[in-house]
């Protein structure tokens, strides 16, 4: 357990950063969001492009576990009516579900 949950540190880091960022009183945390939303649709794009050609990475992390971080960051978004970003991040959920599909097939 201990080692997939350090695979999955980070996504969770985030997801509490962007539960905080739905908190209008708290901009710090929504310039965060602000700048990490479009980094990571760059990458979910460019990994989505390259998955063929990179090697499978194993992960001891539930695939479940990112499934509900990422239903719990578009949730989120849309209780702070942050319209936008949750569109965003339903494109960044849905290009990791193709990138690991891509990945399986190849």
């Amino acid at each position: 357990m201990g080692r997939w949950l350090k695979e999955a540190l980070l996504d969770v880091v985030v997801t509490v950063v962007i539960v905080l960022a739905a908190i209008p009183a708290l901009p710090w945390a929504r310039w965060i969001v602000l700048v990490y939303t479009p980094l990571m649709l760059l990458l979910k794009l460019g990994a989505l492009l390259a998955a063929p050609h990179l090697p499978r990475m194993r992960r001891s992390a539930p695939e479940a576990l990112f499934h509900v971080l990422y239903g719990i960051n578009v949730l989120a978004l849309l209780v702070g009516r942050w319209w936008w970003m949750a569109v965003a991040w339903v494109l960044i959920w849905g290009l990791s579900v193709a990138v690991e599909r891509r990945q399986r097939r190849g």
